[in-house]
Formats: structure tokens, sequence, C-alpha cells
């Protein structure tokens, strides 16, 4: 299977991480906000954010009881990074910087369908579940300039934090099913959506 550049240079996490900060420099964010927004785990995430700042590519700043973390600028290699991360980011992470926006409505959004289980094809849709408050009009508009970028149709589903948890709790079929097949977490992961089923 071909790589992308980034998946080779960077881990996991860290490109997700510098996905979210590079390509969002004027913003600064918490750890626990940042874990929320890449689907990655609080705990894994300050050893990495440290490593980031103590290399300078990202700045820390203390507020009350926490600690924000942004894209430093001033790095000789910002620019360089940033365009790295603009030109080869994932499609995960292309639609992940869409809804990052409205992520204060959102509780979990992943890919599901052919694309999550890695058996699309070129012209394959990419069907997205949202999980949250925001409209469908506020997630098509959201994901409308991804599409561009990624060059195929976006199908958002989306669904209240109520409506979810009574379709599975009814055992809806097309729910059970997407949430027993693989998923691609835009916001969120795993936990959180077992935990809007029990709620």
């Amino acid at each position: 299977m071909l790589q992308r550049p980034s998946d080779v240079l960077f881990s996991h996490y860290r490109r997700r991480v510098l996905s979210l900060l590079l390509l969002h420099p004027e913003k600064a964010y918490h750890v626990r906000e940042i874990a929320r927004l890449t689907g990655t785990v609080a705990g894994t995430l300050h050893k990495e954010l440290s490593k980031l700042g103590d290399a300078g590519i990202l700045s820390r700043e203390r507020r009350g009881n926490q600690i924000l973390y942004c894209a430093n600028r001033s790095s000789p290699i910002y620019e360089e990074l940033a365009s790295i991360m603009r030109k080869t980011a994932g499609l995960a992470d292309v639609l992940a910087e869409a809804l990052a926006p409205l992520s204060k409505g959102i509780e979990a959004a992943f890919i599901y369908g052919s694309v999550a289980r890695a058996r699309e094809s070129a012209a394959s849709d990419v069907d997205v579940m949202i999980i949250g408050s925001i409209s469908f009009a506020d997630a098509v508009r959201a994901l409308y300039e991804a599409q561009t970028t990624i060059g195929r149709e976006i199908n958002p589903k989306v669904l209240t934090p109520s409506e979810w948890t009574d379709a599975i709790r009814n055992l809806e079929p097309f729910l059970i099913d997407v949430m027993g097949k693989p998923k691609i977490f835009l916001i969120g992961n795993d936990h959180d959506i077992a935990e809007l089923a029990r709620r």
C-alpha cells in the first residue's frame, strides 16, 4: 500500500496533532481539547506535546491550572511543516479540520462505510456520522469545501445524542451495523460513543 509522506515522517499522534495546531496557528488548545479533536488519548498526548514544545515547534502558555498549546509561528521550520501538513494530511485530517469550528456542538464524529473499511474506489462517497447538537445544514456547510479538497462527495448523517442513544437501545439495524464495523474518528473515540449509548 502506498503511504503518504506525512505517515512516513510522523507517528499517527504527531501527525494528527501537527495537522490541528499548524493548520490553525491562531488558536491555542488545552490537552483534553486536542485529544477530543484528534481522537487521541489525553494521557499519551502530554509527553508528545512536551516534546514538540521542547523542540520549539509548539508554544506553551499556562492559564490557571491548564497549559495551552499552539503553533510556534516564529519557529524557523513552521512554514515548511505547515506546508507538509496541508499537502499530505490524510482524508481524516481534512475532515477533522473542517468540523473543528463546530466541535463544541459535536459529541463524536467518524467516517464509516467503505472508506473506513478500506474497500472504497476512487469514486466512493465518504460517509460521515456526526452525533451532536449541530444541524444537518451546519454539517453540509462545514464540509462543503472539504469535498473539493479530497475530490469526493461527503455524505453526513447527523443525529442528536438522544437519537443515537435511542437507536442503539432499540437495536436499530443500521446503527448496530455501523457500531460493529471499522470507523475512522474525526472527533472523539470509541469510548465516547459507547458512553453515549449507555446514557
